[in-house]
């Protein structure tokens, strides 16, 4: 891994993009929380970002978008371009009102299906219970997406991370990803430097570089430690959208596409729970057990145990090189987690996995299987043209080649991964 001196580079890379930070959100007032939609009536026109889908299922796909004033909507979709359906996102019977970001999840969908979607999106007035006008509805654009599915022969991914909103690395990336598409996307952490508004929220995940990234192929999200960090960063999930029904570990995921199950973990923080920089409010440790506990189940299910290639994700490496930090000792930050090794490796070794995509310590590396472990693992590099990287995976019944790239262009190398054997 990196030597004490580039390690110096990356921390004082992250303190002084943290400090212009502090120092920009002081001038501007940013405010730790925004309200849920403003009373106050605006003559400006309405302005809904590009949808952003999330969390796909063979069955059901997550849809997130941003507004700029107070507003309600929802997303109309069918299996042909006339659409037809609606997908509502009510809680206790109200549906959603809010000034800043709105989602819908479309349910009832068949795998590998073509669905053709748009959202629709109505400005509210919203001067007490008894006045109350709703607006002109804005249609958005319509796009299609297919929804995951075991039966096709080929599928493909690409993997982001450490971009911590740099607005050059963020559009080449995205332009990369324009110009070659891949089935899914994997945001593998630190997005953020730390979250303090909902501006920046929309900035980073719903408009980066401000265009239309996930608007037909789906972004999966890991967290990563500066994801989890700042005034505002538990409002993250209105934009980064929990998956239902995971039990308080809402940011994993385990999809199957084609031939590909691609599995994602939350390392969280870089440090233990009880480091004073916390001041008590981390709660890792217990949080990564009960991930152990969930992948052991997940990979038990039958659509994942039976994908030829099992790829996993995580933030943080869970392996490291000798004399590197382990994350839970008080001294420094985790060059590797240890802690998520322990409860994680057991699984993914029963399971056959055999690749780790991590980030994290802005230097692109790969590590060979080894005695420890029969998977290989590709840490991705650093938030700039020349460091950040681009890992694709490209799977068909024989192979899975993966690549990784620059973001200027560089070639970093090319693997081949034969099926699992099972």
């Amino acid at each position: 891994m990196s030597d004490p001196a580039s390690r110096a580079d990356r921390r004082d890379f992250i303190t002084k993009l943290s400090t212009l930070a502090v120092g920009a959100g002081a001038l501007a007032g940013v405010t730790a929380a925004a309200p849920a939609a403003e009373a106050a009536e605006s003559d400006a026109p309405l302005k809904a970002g590009p949808p952003v889908l999330q969390n796909p299922t063979s069955t059901s796909m997550a849809v997130a978008w941003s507004v700029d004033q107070a507003a309600t909507g929802f997303v109309e979709y069918g299996e042909t371009p006339e659409l037809g359906s609606k997908a509502y996102a009510p809680e206790n019977g109200l549906n959603p009102l809010n000034s800043r970001f709105l989602q819908a999840r479309i349910t009832g969908l068949t795998p590998g299906n073509k669905i053709y979607y748009r959202t629709v999106t109505t400005p509210i007035q919203f001067a007490n219970a008894y006045k109350i006008v709703a607006g002109e509805p804005i249609q958005g654009e319509v796009y299609e997406f297919r929804t995951p599915s075991a039966e096709p022969t080929a599928a493909s991914f690409a993997v982001l991370n450490d971009t911590h909103e740099k607005l050059e690395v963020l559009q080449a990336a995205t332009g990369q990803l324009a110009a070659e598409p891949a089935d899914l996307t994997v945001w593998n952490g630190d997005i953020f430097n730390d979250i303090r508004s909902d501006d920046q929220i929309i900035a980073q995940v719903l408009r980066p570089a401000d265009a239309p990234f996930a608007a037909q192929r789906p972004v999966l999200y890991t967290s990563g430690n500066h994801d989890v960090r700042g005034v505002h960063a538990r409002a993250l999930s209105q934009a980064m959208i929990e998956w239902p029904d995971q039990k308080g570990l809402g940011r994993n995921f385990a999809v199957r596409q084609g031939p590909l199950a691609l599995v994602g973990l939350d390392t969280g923080e870089d440090k233990p729970d009880a480091h004073p920089v916390f001041a008590g409010l981390a709660n890792f440790e217990p949080y990564r057990e009960a991930q152990g506990a969930w992948l052991a189940e997940a990979l038990q299910r039958a659509d994942i145990a039976t994908a030829p290639y099992l790829v996993v994700f995580c933030h943080i490496p869970l392996w490291g090189r000798p004399g590197d930090n382990p994350g839970d000792t008080l001294e420094g930050y985790a060059s590797y987690c240890r802690q998520a090794q322990r409860a994680w490796h057991p699984h993914l070794a029963k399971a056959g996995a055999q690749l780790l995509v991590c980030g994290h310590t802005h230097r692109f590396r790969y590590d060979e299987p080894n005695d420890q472990r029969a998977y290989g693992q590709i840490v991705g590099g650093g938030p700039s043209l020349s460091g950040g990287t681009i890992i694709r995976g490209k799977a068909d019944e024989k192979t899975l080649t993966v690549t990784a790239t620059s973001l200027d262009g560089k070639g970093l190398g090319e693997w081949r991964i034969p099926p699992r054997q099972g």
